[in-house]
């Protein structure tokens, strides 16, 4: 089963489970889900699902690269 998760039609503020809260991109404006890897932070606008036997797969479709700020 695949599934197509669009954050960009949900409100802002909203839970999604196991993703996070819906929030505004700093890049482009549009909704979204801040996504977090190391050395990289994303703003994730639609995502791809697939229920796998051993496990869940999932893929950004539509996605921004922020830049990660360096703490000091």
């Amino acid at each position: 089963m695949i599934a197509l998760e669009d954050f960009t039609m949900l409100s802002r503020g909203s839970e999604v489970p196991l993703e996070g809260r819906v929030g505004i991109c700093p890049k482009c404006g549009r909704n979204g889900v801040e996504r977090s890897e190391p050395e990289v932070l994303f703003f994730v606008h639609a995502q791809e699902t697939e229920l796998l036997g051993d496990g869940m797969l999932t893929q950004p479709w539509d996605r921004c690269r922020l830049t990660r700020v360096a703490s000091q």
